[in-house]
């Protein structure tokens, strides 16, 4: 078992930093260079990933001439485990305090699954910090969480499980069912996402990595049957007033296309739903080179209506 964070801090072309915000610690991986009149582009993963989720895109947004900053969520990889903090609304906080920790004045959320739910709450508890919002597998929050069939079984399967929390922690925790976990996530033969499960393993292996992970998702999945979580819901439910794109693998095997039926309500700005062919729920890991297309496209149209 790793005795420390050390296993996250993996090497590449990214530095690696400690900020402070919300009263705790945060892991970021970050790559370029904050400019004036351009947006801090923060990568936000989902479960059970960490910042390594976005190892391709960090350098080819660099690239591109954006200040990447990829944030370990509250709980997973590098990032402080505070005890009982699970709720979506804090978690959400963070991200904004983490922005404002790095000193932009402006930024666009991408966020992937559970961390696409993060992005979504974030963009409107600071609607005069975020400027942009990219969500890959990941409605608005207001629909995903509910009961009903637009999800698919399998979806609530993985969601049940989040009720038998030690054996879903060990489930994690073992290479072999994380790997297993990953395939079942991706379309069929896609290898982008098991490629990494090593040092996912490594990250959940991490002193409560993967009790908070499995506690998180569970807080999440049950928004809607909280009265406090159904009161966050109405709060976030204005209309967002900045462009949004949202992605979806067509092989998805969690959230079929229903899923996006109620998206467009939630945007008052420029919106756009984009499917990606031959890929699963993990897009950014199965098909990075046509995401980081998206994602450069979506930021590069934005300044030049600035």
């Amino acid at each position: 078992m790793p005795a420390d964070n050390s296993c996250v801090t993996l090497p590449g072309p990214w530095h690696h930093r400690l900020v402070r915000a919300s009263g705790a610690q945060f892991h970021v991986a970050t790559a370029g260079t904050l400019t004036e009149g351009k947006p801090l582009i923060v990568l936000i993963h989902g479960f059970p990933e960490y910042w390594y989720a976005w190892r391709n895109q960090i350098p080819a947004l660099a690239e591109a001439g954006y200040a990447v900053a990829a944030v370990d969520v509250r709980g997973a990889g590098g990032s402080d485990r505070t005890r009982d903090t699970f709720d979506t609304p804090t978690l959400a906080s963070d991200i904004v305090g983490v922005i404002r920790s790095l000193g932009a004045s402006q930024a666009v959320l991408v966020g992937t699954g559970s961390g696409g739910a993060l992005a979504w709450v974030a963009a409107s508890l600071a609607p005069n910090l975020i400027t942009g919002l990219v969500t890959i597998s990941s409605p608005h929050p207001i629909d995903t969480f509910k009961l009903g069939l637009h999800v698919t079984f399998r979806t609530w399967r993985h969601y049940l499980s989040a009720f038998l929390p030690q054996v879903a922690e060990q489930a994690l925790k073992k290479p072999t069912r994380l790997k297993k976990l990953l395939a079942e996530l991706s379309a069929p033969g896609n290898t982008g996402a098991t490629e990494a499960v090593e040092h996912y393993a490594d990250a959940l292996q991490l002193p409560n990595a993967a009790k908070t992970q499995i506690h998180q998702l569970r807080w999440t999945w049950g928004m809607n049957r909280r009265r406090s979580g159904r009161k966050f819901l109405n709060q976030i439910s204005r209309p967002l007033n900045i462009p949004v794109l949202t992605i979806r693998g067509a092989l998805d095997p969690l959230l079929p296309s229903r899923a996006w039926a109620q998206t467009t309500k939630h945007v008052a700005g420029e919106y756009r739903h984009v499917v990606l062919p031959n890929t699963g729920y993990l897009a950014h890991e199965e098909n990075p080179d046509e995401v980081q297309r998206l994602l450069i496209d979506f930021l590069n149209n934005q300044s030049a209506k600035a």
